[in-house]
């Protein structure tokens, strides 16, 4: 019996070491750790804050000094008594409008704290005018400034830190000061009539930068383009203070100035200290805490074991060599040996378990996607919305699946798309995001974010799956994120406004992340082609006229304009597309065989392109290989290149009042009968109403961009008798000339 106790008192011992010192060398490791984390965690924000502050202050500065260039720029667009100096068409009288001037710049300069003087120079006669005097250039002490103005164009409007001389209005004394000098022409695109000057006094800048600094905590620099120092804010580390060694500087893209600026280690550092000697004290406190409680934790838990070593000790002697079978074991292999029997009974349980649970988890995901979860009380819904009671569906689709499938083998396409679905997982693990992720299709699939605010991490979630995924799977994806769902029949429409999102790649372009939120405002517009544009499509193709591409051109940038989707988009390029087909088929053999051939290629191309940056460019590029196609073919045609002869000079000589088709086949020498047929197979309409459409669109240009009258129009287009022309182009367009010409003008 006193073996037994002697033994638990071991185990009890052992278990007692073997923490302790465990434990104080954690602790100890941890709280250094923590010390110098500490300490180089205010330091890092202590640059950190200061870095920002910097920033603030120069876009402060930089706010400061472009309110006053607006401010003249103001004054020149809008002052009448600027104007009145200025302009020698709105002078009244010189003196009284010098004096009107002046007393507008001390308005100026009183209201704006920053201005130390203002004054403006007039070119026509060399005048400067202050807010005390009016004299000319050779008797103004800042002349030679404004000379160099005058003859170096600077990029910048503001000068670096200057000397300037004035002559006090009282004592008449010269007082040379440092001033930076706003520079602004008048007027302020060409700069013809003059120059106004503005002078900031450098003191005030420092005045307002030592305002929103602390001297204590850091010192700045502010320097000028030539390193000239503008304000200085806190004392130097050294004696020479000149040679401090700054931490961080900025450039103010407004002026070209630079701030300059380091934190004041000794304050920052001597803070720090304090926390050590803090923490010290504290990690005393916290091993001898530590200690008492492992060894009064150790003593209750070890309760248990040494009851049930008992046990075991009442147990051997009775079935010792039943049990045993002779071999000598200790108490805890008893142990084991129940625990293994119990573990290797529940693994085959939990196996089965997880089976059925993830079966029912996908149908229940398929059920909420599709609306047919109205039963609040099932298990999986009540675990579902128990913590988390928002959610959002985002939906995944793989880009350019068509060369995915084509490039990877089942196999492969499975382990990708689990590669996909176990990223998803584990980002969203990582933000402690819970998810439900199921490939629902080829090349979708469909993630359920749940959380208190989804919102907030989604989009950093889903930004974080797409750079993984093209930066190890040599392949691209694109998320449409759905509505946020509050109650569990909104995630329907949660999965229905991500599908949406998804179709807007079409759009946007792959390898995007597209918020259902944000393309409200974007809704699909019904775009109607007038078969008028059809047939102008299709006619201006076959003639061998380049025009049907401003058509084209016209009608991508509508269907881009009205966010339409890519089926709508296809319809009506196939509707084209069968336009086009129906007006080429009563081509000639040959151009027809080119058609077909080169319709079909574009047809099969079509259908693979996810966005209108991939469709809009092909379609456009097999139209035109095609239009060239057809086009040198003609050429190598004789009889087709006379008929395009012929129509060239129809467009030439619309204006031709003797044109007739006898007239035209004797200076081709060819039959007019056989020419009026082939000219009509070619072009697809006759030689006469050909040539009356020339002359009525030469018509309209003539009644839109002149004011000729319409006898004068009826003859420069062609016709004898001014009754005749209004006739035809009546029964053109719908409208008389006069018509035509007045809704003409009064559209934009």
């Amino acid at each position: 019996m006193e073996r037994c106790v002697r033994m638990r008192k071991q185990w009890y011992y052992r278990l007692l070491l073997s923490y302790l010192p465990i434990f104080v060398v954690a602790s100890s490791i941890v709280v250094l750790i923590s010390i110098m984390t500490v300490r180089l965690t205010i330091g890092n924000e202590a640059n950190r804050v200061n870095e920002v502050a910097t920033e603030q202050m120069l876009q402060s500065v930089d706010d400061a000094l472009r309110s006053i260039d607006q401010l003249i720029v103001k004054e020149i667009l809008n002052s009448v008594t600027f104007d009145k100096f200025f302009d020698p068409a709105k002078e009244t009288n010189k003196y009284l409008d010098s004096i009107e001037m002046s007393e507008r710049i001390r308005n100026i300069i009183h209201a704006t704290p920053l201005i130390d003087s203002l004054y403006l120079y007039r070119f026509r006669d060399q005048i400067v005018l202050t807010r005390d005097e009016r004299i000319s250039i050779d008797q103004f002490p800042d002349r030679d400034f404004l000379i160099d103005v005058i003859h170096h164009h600077s990029k910048s409007k503001w000068s670096d830190l200057r000397k300037v001389s004035e002559i006090n209005a009282y004592s008449s004394e010269i007082v040379t000061r440092n001033v930076l000098t706003l520079t602004s022409k008048v007027p302020t695109i060409s700069g013809g009539q003059g120059l106004i000057v503005v002078n900031v006094r450098p003191y005030a800048i420092e005045s307002m930068i030592e305002q929103m600094a602390n001297a204590q905590y850091s010192h700045l620099d502010f320097v000028d383009k030539v390193n000239v120092s503008i304000a200085s804010i806190g004392e130097s580390e050294d004696a020479a203070g000149a040679k401090k060694i700054h931490s961080f500087s900025v450039s103010s893209e407004y002026t070209g100035w630079r701030m300059y600026s380091s934190v004041n280690n000794s304050k920052v550092y001597g803070f720090s200290s304090t926390i050590f000697y803090v923490c010290y004290g504290l990690w005393l406190l916290v091993i001898a805490f530590g200690a008492y409680w492992i060894y009064a934790i150790t003593r209750k838990n070890y309760k248990p074991i040494e009851a049930l070593t008992d046990r075991l000790e009442r147990f051997k002697s009775q079935k010792s060599i039943e049990l045993l079978g002779g071999e000598k074991r200790n108490d805890f292999d008893f142990i084991e040996e129940a625990i293994d029997q119990l573990i290797d009974q529940f693994d085959g349980q939990q196996l089965l378990q997880n089976e059925n649970v993830k079966y029912r988890h996908t149908k229940l995901l398929l059920d909420l996607l599709e609306g047919n979860i109205v039963n609040r009380d099932d298990e999986f819904i009540a675990t579902m919305f128990e913590q988390h009671d928002q959610a959002r569906v985002a939906l995944v689709e793989i880009d350019c699946y068509s060369s995915f499938v084509a490039r990877y083998n089942k196999r492969d396409q499975f382990l990708l798309k689990y590669a996909i679905l176990r990223v998803c997982q584990e980002i969203a693990e990582e933000h402690h995001i819970r998810v439900w992720t199921e490939w629902i299709q080829g090349n979708h699939m469909v993630v359920l974010f749940q959380s208190g605010n989804p919102s907030s991490k989604v989009e950093v979630i889903t930004q974080e799956v797409c750079e993984w995924i093209q930066g190890n799977l040599d392949m691209t994806i694109t998320i449409g994120i759905g509505s946020l769902a509050q109650e569990i029949h909104e995630i329907a429409d949660s999965y229905k406004t991500a599908i949406h999102a998804v179709k807007m790649k079409f759009k946007f372009g792959s390898n995007q992340i597209i918020f259902a939120d944000h393309i409200q405002h974007l809704k699909e517009e019904e775009l109607i082609v007038q078969p008028q544009s059809l047939r102008s499509i299709a006619q201006t193709f076959r003639q061998g006229d380049s025009g049907w591409t401003l058509i084209i051109q016209e009608f991508v940038q509508q269907t881009s304009e009205a966010s339409m989707s890519k089926d709508s988009v296809l319809n009506l390029l196939k509707l084209i597309l069968f336009s086009m087909d129906r007006e080429m088929s009563e081509t000639a053999s040959d151009l027809k065989a080119i058609w077909k051939k080169g319709l079909d290629s574009l047809n099969e191309g079509l259908e693979p392109l996810e966005t209108e940056a991939e469709l809009y460019p092909y379609f456009y590029a097999q139209l035109t290989a095609i239009f060239d196609e057809m086009n040198k073919r003609k050429e190598e045609d004789s009889q087709t290149a006379l008929i395009y002869k012929i129509k060239a000079f129809l467009d030439d000589h619309y204006d031709d009042t003797d044109l007739s088709m006898t007239g035209i086949g004797d200076l081709f020498q060819i039959n007019s009968s056989f020419m009026s047929r082939i000219f009509k197979e070619e072009i697809g309409m006759n030689m006469m109403d050909y040539l009356v459409l020339a002359r009525v669109e030469r018509a309209k240009q003539l009644l839109k961009e002149t004011r000729d009258t319409v006898q004068s129009i009826a003859g420069q287009v062609g016709y004898l008798h001014t009754i005749s022309f209004i006739r035809v182009f009546k029964k053109s367009t719908g409208l008389t000339p006069g018509e035509y010409r007045k809704i003409s003008t009064e559209s934009p």
